[in-house]
């Protein structure tokens, strides 16, 4: 039943992202892109390679609806890759988590930090992907600092309304 919810939480944000946030950019500077907040949530008792399929699969969704040739899917399965080392070095007692990775199960503090940093490191592949160039990395470098500070907002806001 658990996993009913989360494929109507994954299609509930897939649908926010493409309704919604594509709309709210800021010219060609900033891209919210909430939809990894599932990718963050997933619960910490999932075998590696079910987040790693999981971040290929939504990876996949996005690049179908943006046309993006394995953008999302790559950036998607990094994080993935990342967030299982980066919760076990950030969260003491994972062990007790039982459920979804949010703030008030592993803390506030540490849900931040993991938002923080999957999130730049996913919006960092995104564009970097996306650019294809090094000629001007200070592009590459704003995308992902401007995107990456209107999603950590959107998600933490999220959070702190959930809380």
């Amino acid at each position: 039943m658990e996993w009913i919810k989360g494929i109507g939480r994954l299609l509930l944000l897939l649908a926010l992202q493409v309704l919604l946030f594509n709309h709210l950019h800021i010219a060609m500077w900033g891209f919210p892109m909430v939809y990894i907040l599932f990718l963050i949530s997933l619960s910490p008792r999932l075998p590696k390679w079910a987040e790693l399929l999981i971040g290929g699969t939504v990876g996949l969704l996005m690049d179908v609806w943006y046309s993006s040739l394995g953008i999302h899917m790559a950036a998607c399965v990094a994080i993935a890759f990342v967030r299982p080392m980066l919760l076990s070095n950030m969260v003491q007692d994972l062990e007790r988590v039982k459920e979804n990775v949010m703030g008030r199960t592993i803390g506030a503090a540490e849900y931040a930090k993991c938002v923080v940093l999957l999130t730049i490191i996913h919006h960092f592949i995104v564009f970097a992907l996306e650019a294809w160039n090094w000629s001007q990395w200070w592009i590459v470098l704003l995308q992902t600092l401007i995107s990456s500070a209107m999603t950590i907002a959107i998600l933490l806001g999220y959070d702190r309304l959930k809380q």
